[in-house]
């Protein structure tokens, strides 16, 4: 089978259906597809492509069903918009669902010729312990997937460059929540002391740790921690306590009845009107849309 971005959707996501809106996109080896249908009543799914697959639930739940993967029946659990679903390269998942007669999704596909290049030749290695995982939730995956939807609707000359930095940002998170990892980059930190400076950028509110504490905790100098973090990273520290910010925010929008102000305020943005304008840069749309479309 020769690879390829292109998905015959009406084939993967077979329902009796009127499309309402499908947008789709393709920047190199990263493809994306925003798809929302009304009418459905019984869907089927064939999802079998050779590279990587996330599917992101977006409107509309799949209230029962089955799932099949590689031919062997798996639990089915409810889909609830947030929900997402990884398929990874050469893999096959068959099922079929019914629910909500109205539903949305982002589709993005991604070559396996993009995780090589990205992560280096173990990279096939380290994937072959990420497995298939049907109706997961994770606010970093969300967050990614959301930034690349936002180039989609809104494309320019370097979305090709944004898109493929989120797209790394999924397979990093993958790679986290399977502990799994390619060796760390040259001249970056130790996987122990990555970890710990994550785990006190996470264990802090407000404005988070100074530059000077990380480093202090680390036992190196602040120079010499900011360029070792960004060389592990991709990012600043100051970008990524950023997004972690953004990502409390998000599942704080989803679990709580907290007001956005407050939100703002807890998570450490100057303002409301500050949180509003970087949440919606981060995700594509403000944080009451959010709430209404992903609160639990």
């Amino acid at each position: 089978m020769a690879r390829s971005s292109y998905f015959d959707l009406d084939h993967i996501r077979n329902a009796s259906h009127e499309t309402l809106i499908h947008q789709h996109e393709c920047w190199g080896k990263v493809r994306a597809d925003l798809i929302k249908r009304t009418g459905l009543g019984h869907q089927e799914t064939k999802i079998e492509y050779p590279g990587h697959v996330f599917l992101l639930n977006l409107e509309g739940a799949a209230k029962r069903g089955e799932d099949f993967i590689d031919g062997r029946q798996v639990t089915f659990s409810v889909r609830r918009p947030g929900s997402i679903v990884y398929i990874p390269d050469d893999r096959e998942w068959r099922g079929w669902d019914e629910g909500d007669a109205t539903a949305s999704f982002l589709l993005i596909s991604i070559e396996q010729e993009f995780t090589e290049r990205a992560f280096g030749t173990e990279a096939r290695k380290c994937l072959a312990h990420v497995p298939p995982s049907i109706g997961f939730r994770d606010s970093a995956i969300t967050m990614a997937l959301q930034n690349i939807a936002a180039e989609l609707k809104h494309p320019d000359s370097i979305s090709v460059t944004m898109v493929e930095s989120q797209a790394m940002q999924l397979f990093v998170q993958m790679f986290r929540l399977h502990g799994v990892c390619p060796h760390p980059a040259k001249g970056g930190l130790s996987a122990f002391d990555l970890k710990r400076a994550i785990d006190m950028m996470k264990a802090c509110t407000g404005s988070g740790p100074t530059l000077t504490d990380l480093a202090r905790e680390i036992g190196i100098s602040r120079f010499h921690f900011c360029r070792a973090f960004k060389q592990s990273m991709g990012m600043t520290p100051h970008a990524f306590f950023g997004r972690l910010r953004l990502e409390r925010s998000a599942e704080q929008l989803r679990h709580t009845h907290l007001s956005a102000t407050d939100i703002a305020m807890e998570c450490g943005f100057g303002s409301s009107s500050h949180f509003a304008v970087a949440f919606k840069k981060a995700f594509g749309i403000s944080p009451t849309e959010y709430r209404r479309r992903y609160s639990i």
